[in-house]
């Protein structure tokens, strides 16, 4: 499941165009042109076209991302259809399956359980309508597959809790094991602890995902171990904000997390969450925007695309921009390659 309120839900759960070529498969070709007034990202043959969009859930994340997409389809003349499965899996594929009968053109999914989605992404295929997938290793072949790249998140936030504490104790703060996406970030987080010699004794889940949840375990780990705990690892902003209202009296670990929420913001610049791992969305927007149309135009574009993950902390936080802020920007999208990755620039 996606994202940083994306992620939050998961745990229960884009003036000119500039753009850049991109590499084809694994190859790594460069895209030739298609005809019909192709400029390298949408063509004359979108206009009247329909893209389909099936959402996990309600949020904020999510009601940006649709703008930034249909605004970007709306600039060739196709159109964006979206629908919201509420976390309900079952009304996803139902959703799928009305939005193949009003025959969209391409279909961007982000699954609740990607696995549940598997025969109606089957259905979904035989009709020729290619498939645009958010934040899912499970299945396929898709289109092309977006993804928030969480795994450097995790990863860098061990390594950077080691920079901060050196040998000090740690103490982690995992995300529900069903949401596909948090378990990538604690696999990379783990990985990232042993690689760098990161000192972690304690490993709790926060559940519920809800900051009281996360300030009742941060006291629990007070309680055992006071102010031996130097540092703590949370798979999200809301479960940092919450460890944050835990501390004080001689308990001050610093506390590292991944979401660049706008209340957790202040909580940066205060020093009270040393770091957290922001999502460019208005990126993942764009991204998914970039697929759909050269899908609709018979275009190729990367079998995968990654959105760089930012880390935030005093010394650049104050550049971070909230994604409702994020909507507007120009559309500007270009690739990079990164160990073997396809990257999504960041302006």
């Amino acid at each position: 499941m996606t994202g940083r309120a994306r992620r939050t839900a998961a745990g229960m759960v884009a003036a000119g165009l500039l753009f850049g070529l991109a590499a084809c498969g694994e190859g790594g070709e460069k895209r030739a042109a298609a005809s019909g007034g192709d400029d390298g990202t949408g063509c004359a043959a979108a206009k009247g076209k329909t893209v389909g969009f099936s959402e996990p859930l309600p949020d904020p994340n999510f009601q940006a991302i649709e703008q930034i997409v249909a605004k970007a389809l709306a600039k060739y003349g196709a159109k964006l259809k979206a629908v919201n499965a509420n976390l309900n899996p079952g009304k996803q594929i139902s959703d799928i399956n009305t939005l193949m009968q009003q025959q969209v053109d391409a279909l961007i999914a982000n699954p609740v359980d990607p696995n549940a989605t598997q025969g109606v992404f089957a259905q979904v295929r035989q009709k020729k309508i290619p498939i645009i997938v958010l934040d899912t290793k499970v299945g396929g072949p898709y289109f092309t597959t977006i993804h928030d790249d969480v795994d450097f998140a995790g990863a860098d936030g061990a390594k950077e809790l080691k920079r901060i504490v050196g040998d000090g104790k740690v103490a982690a703060m995992f995300g529900p094991s069903f949401a596909e996406l948090l378990n990538w970030e604690k696999a990379a987080f783990e990985a990232g602890a042993k690689e760098s010699g990161l000192n972690v004794v304690e490993r709790q889940v926060n559940q519920k995902i809800t900051p009281a949840d996360a300030k009742a375990i941060a006291e629990s780990w007070r309680q055992k171990y006071g102010a031996d705990l130097k540092g703590i690892w949370t798979f999200n902003d809301t479960s940092a904000i919450g460890a944050a209202s835990a501390l004080g009296g001689g308990f001050a670990p610093a506390i590292v997390s991944i979401n660049g929420q706008p209340d957790a913001i202040p909580l940066v610049k205060a020093g009270k969450i040393s770091a957290t791992y922001g999502v460019p969305y208005d990126k993942t927007g764009q991204a998914l925007a970039y697929a759909a149309l050269r899908a609709i135009c018979g275009a190729k574009v990367p079998q995968e695309i990654w959105i760089p993950t930012v880390k935030l902390d005093k010394t650049n936080v104050d550049t971070w921009q909230p994604i409702a802020q994020r909507v507007n920007n120009p559309f500007s999208i270009a690739f990079e390659q990164r160990e073997g990755k396809t990257y999504a620039k960041l302006d």
